[in-house]
């Protein structure tokens, strides 16, 4: 006696992404679930791995759960979500200076004092960055903890675009990091280190030119392992 069996697929689920109605595997991306649909270019995307920000979206539900923003290469599709892509447009920033501070910062940025405490930014930021209270830091010349603050900015610009007032807080973080970079010098240090990465550069290279293709395996090996 012979049995039709049938091979059940993984779950599904149906999402809304920019008004169009998609199946998506439960527990892939947003991003996955749009190449796998033939959609991929509803969402632009960069690195896919939770860096650039380039696929910023908003999120809604229709269960009355709260939505919000998040990078839709690693948002999980769930069951009647409802996806809005929100590019915004890079906005370059100005140089940095040396030995930072308040007025210089007033001085390059002076809407950071616009700033109402909506809390909107925070909010917003896929990366969970204390963002508003980063700009009351920086209204004091807090740059160090300042610049601890936006370690995990991706430069979405979702902060920027929230904000009524026009404060630009992504960018005065990444100008006050870079500025604080600046602000240090080590001359012998970075001689020492250039000449040790110049060493290792040149051993690299032998390695990888002359070595033969059994040593050159393990020594990838190595390398992943680590």
């Amino acid at each position: 006696m012979s049995q039709n069996l049938e091979t059940a697929g993984p779950p599904t689920v149906e999402i809304t992404v920019a008004g169009k109605s998609i199946k998506a595997r439960e527990g892939e991306t947003i991003i996955h679930a749009l190449w796998q649909a033939g959609l991929g270019h509803e969402i632009q995307t960069g690195c896919v791995g939770g860096v650039c920000g380039a696929c910023t979206v908003t999120l809604r539900f229709k269960d009355g759960r709260r939505g919000g923003t998040d990078l839709a290469c690693l948002r999980p599709v769930e069951e009647g979500m409802e996806v809005f892509p929100f590019p915004v447009d890079a906005l370059a920033g100005p140089p940095p200076v040396s030995d930072p501070d308040a007025d210089k910062l007033r001085a390059v940025f002076p809407t950071v004092d616009r700033c109402t405490k909506c809390d909107n930014c925070t909010v917003a930021c896929p990366m969970d960055i204390p963002v508003m209270d980063s700009v009351l830091r920086m209204q004091k010349g807090q740059f160090e903890e300042v610049a601890e603050d936006f370690t995990t900015c991706i430069h979405c610009g979702l902060c920027r675009a929230v904000c009524e007032d026009k404060v630009l807080p992504h960018t005065m973080g990444l100008w006050v990091r870079r500025s604080l970079g600046r602000s240090v010098d080590h001359p012998a240090l970075d001689q020492t280190q250039e000449t040790t990465m110049s060493d290792q550069a040149e051993q690299e290279w032998e390695h990888l030119l002359n070595c033969d293709d059994k040593e050159r395996l393990q020594r990838a090996k190595a390398f992943r392992a680590e």
